[in-house]
């Protein structure tokens, strides 16, 4: 199999906008196979050699006891791949404890295993631990703006088509040049009269009409009539868990867009997206992020969908004041 030449440990900054959890795997998939098959596994964070740390349920740190059961971990060799990945997406919540045990390991690596760290600055962690790892810094976007400007787009076309579905997938847009414009146009159609149990199927569909369609959904929630917000979390949880978890990427992304958009970095913004920043304001649509990001990791972790879904909507809900 190829090698990486990575070392033990790498450091992965990553902008704002961009999810670290998809980032995250993107990167252990490529350091723990070459088969594509066993890559999905890691994307969808269900390979049996990614192991994920993220603060505990009820908690916002890392603590030294997650950090010590990966180090437990580390000694036994890999089950599929060619060795294991711990994924931390937020490295800045490790507590002081947690990075002296993980610089003891990085200082004693075992062959087994590689550490990938998310963080929003270098500065987020440890000299010592980022002195034994190297440094990657993601630019937001630019490989797949460049891959999709070579099959035709124009850059403005392909900073929006990212901002709606997201990188991991943009490539059914590489393999043709597709009319952006009539496809939002389409998904505008579908979703326009839709009911909230339509939005809801709709917006775990992918692609451009996902995009659409949870913009829609999260213009109903914030009018924020409880028994929608109940049969909305109920529909959304009745089609399964990757379905749950595929909406709240959806969500994440429109929240990441939407702080873009109040900045003005954001390129030809969907009118009703900017009338969602309008009431909103850029403070709570991070708070929106921040309670998606929860919410995935309750749902990863097996919690049932549909009470974090209520939780969520009502988090959505209550930043729906005009002003």
């Amino acid at each position: 199999m190829a090698e990486t030449g990575l070392g033990v440990a790498t450091i992965v900054v990553v902008p704002l906008g961009i999810s670290r959890i998809d980032a995250g795997r993107r990167f252990a998939s490529q350091l723990i196979t070459d088969d594509e098959t066993q890559k999905q596994l890691v994307r969808r964070g269900i390979h049996p050699d990614l192991i994920e740390v993220s603060p505990a349920k009820g908690k916002e740190r890392i603590g030294i006891e997650q950090v010590r059961d990966v180090i437990h971990q580390s000694q036994f060799a890999p089950v599929a791949g060619r060795r294991k990945v711990c994924l931390i997406p937020q490295g800045e919540a490790l507590t002081p404890e947690a990075e002296n045990a993980l610089l003891k390991v990085l200082e004693e690596p075992s062959p087994y295993i590689a550490f990938v760290i998310l963080v929003g600055s270098s500065g987020d962690l440890l000299p010592t631990i980022r002195s034994r790892s190297q440094l990657i810094h993601m630019p937001p976007g630019a490989s797949a703006i460049a891959q999709l400007k070579a099959v035709g787009y124009s850059e403005a076309d392909a900073a929006y088509l990212l901002d709606m579905v997201g990188e991991p997938e943009i490539a059914p847009f590489l393999a043709e040049h597709v009319d952006l414009s009539a496809q939002v146009g389409e998904a505008q159609r579908r979703v326009k009269d839709a009911t909230v149990e339509d939005l809801c199927s709709l917006v775990t569909t992918g692609g451009i009409t996902a995009h659409t369609a949870g913009v829609a959904l999260v213009s109903r929630l914030l009018d924020g009539d409880p028994r929608m917000l109940v049969a909305a979390a109920h529909a959304l949880a009745g089609q399964g868990r990757d379905q749950v978890l595929s909406f709240l990427r959806v969500l994440l992304r429109i929240a990441f867009t939407g702080v873009r958009v109040a900045a003005g970095l954001s390129v030809d913004p969907d009118p009703a997206l900017i009338e969602i920043v309008r009431r909103l304001g850029p403070a709570r649509l991070t708070t929106i992020a921040q309670a998606a990001e929860e919410a995935r990791r309750a749902v990863e972790g097996y919690t049932p969908a549909e009470p974090v879904l209520v939780w969520l909507f009502l988090t959505v809900s209550g930043g729906g004041n005009d002003g």
